[in-house]
């Protein structure tokens, strides 16, 4: 079944901002598909709260997309990080770039995520891109050198970089193989975090009880 891509970005990006996968301080979706990339449109976050309709998303030539985007005013200020990867990464077929309440843990302390359990090990460690300022071509360019030694992962699921103290970045075969990167992620850093919390609390506990 061919799915509008328009439409599909849509309920993806409602579904983003209902499961916490971002945040009205920003974020960005996009799709490649028969030969055109269609982009979330500027302000998507701040303004829309994520909540678009299908006529709000931005639609390229990618024959000529760069060029597009930069005379385009209304398509998404990271643009420049998406046009980069579907020009680097042949199989990629999606983009997320999202602010995950969990995964920006890991990105504010600029600390790479390991998988916590068989649903994400697939994925490696999460690694952390160099300092790059956002919707800059630096930016853009740092997130694909970090992305290119898992292409290969491409082959079967999602691959993603984490940016320091600004988000992170998922690239799929298709939008639904990147959405559910994004989610398996988030969850990941959840699982990390709590188990932290929790032998922190058994330590604590243990310690108090041999006072005791």
């Amino acid at each position: 079944m061919v799915i509008d891509p328009k439409r599909h970005i849509t309920q993806i990006c409602t579904l983003i901002y209902q499961r916490r996968l971002s945040d009205s301080a920003g974020g960005n979706v996009s799709v490649r598909q028969n030969g055109k990339i269609y982009v979330t449109p500027r302000f998507m976050g701040s303004k829309r709260r994520w909540h678009i309709n299908p006529e709000d998303v931005v639609v390229l030539e990618e024959a000529n997309a760069f060029e597009q985007a930069s005379q385009h005013p209304m398509v998404s200020r990271e643009v420049k990080v998406h046009l980069a990867v579907y020009a680097n990464f042949p199989k990629a077929g999606a983009v997320i770039h999202a602010h995950p309440e969990n995964l920006m843990v890991f990105a504010s302390a600029e600390q790479p995520l390991p998988p916590t359990s068989d649903q994400t090990a697939k994925f490696g460690t999460v690694p952390v891109v160099p300092y790059a300022k956002a919707h800059t071509q630096a930016l853009a360019d740092v997130v694909v050198d970090s992305l290119k030694p898992m292409e290969s992962g491409l082959e079967s699921h999602g691959i993603a970089c984490l940016l320091p103290r600004h988000g992170v970045v998922v690239v799929g075969r298709d939008l639904d193989d990147a959405y559910d990167t994004l989610e398996r992620l988030d969850g990941s850093a959840r699982i990390f975090l709590m188990k932290k919390l929790l032998e922190l609390s058994v330590g604590s506990f243990d310690k108090q009880t041999s006072i005791d």
